[in-house]
């Protein structure tokens, strides 16, 4: 099971039980191997049903990035795109602001509510309802225009402009995309 993990999933990558595909056994039955693998130290536990196989190297185990699970869970599952940051981590992403905010905010499909907060691996999580289904083609677009509804125009100086034109270039974003979505947003992010 240990080697059919590392293949997979990799070193310090999260996975759920519901995501192995091993053979034909039985839920219990992997649960049962996982579990046993934790008490072995071959498998860490983070939080509920969210594991990953630790890498280690001569000064013992490489810290994990809790990052990861909130990549995994809320934004990109390695299958789908399903949200995209927002907010202050948005803007401190982008390297508008240099300040690292301490809640992250995203917009993702994996959220019904219209906002909650939450906590993973010690990161605090603000998560919203999208204003429309996040695909890979429009998470960009949503993104680019949730930076518009939430930015103030008048901070926008020649050096802001050239990182929010540099992201628009890097995400090809066409005017044509931004008429398709804008309908979703408030008047001020026109």
């Amino acid at each position: 099971m240990l080697q059919y993990l590392i293949h997979t999933f990799g070193y310090n990558q999260p996975f759920s039980i519901s995501e192995i595909e091993y053979k034909d056994f039985s839920r219990t039955w992997k649960y049962n191997c996982i579990i046993e693998l934790c008490q072995k130290g071959e498998v860490v536990h983070l939080e509920r049903d969210v594991y990953y196989v630790p890498k280690k190297n001569k000064f013992g185990i490489v810290p994990f990035d809790p990052m990861k699970i909130i990549e995994k869970k809320y934004i990109n599952d390695n299958e789908n795109v399903q949200g995209y940051y927002s907010g202050k981590y948005l803007l401190y992403q982008l390297g508008i602001s240099k300040v690292k905010p301490k809640t992250i905010e995203i917009y993702s499909n994996n959220e019904t509510q219209r906002s909650k907060v939450v906590n993973i691996c010690g990161k605090r999580l603000l998560l919203h309802k999208p204003r429309t289904k996040i695909d890979k083609f429009n998470a960009s677009v949503l993104c680019f225009l949730e930076l518009m509804n939430g930015i103030e125009v008048e901070t926008i100086d020649e050096y802001k402009r050239k990182l929010i034109s540099d992201y628009i270039a890097e995400n090809r974003i066409t005017q044509k995309q931004i008429t398709k979505y804008i309908p979703y947003f408030p008047d001020k992010t026109c």
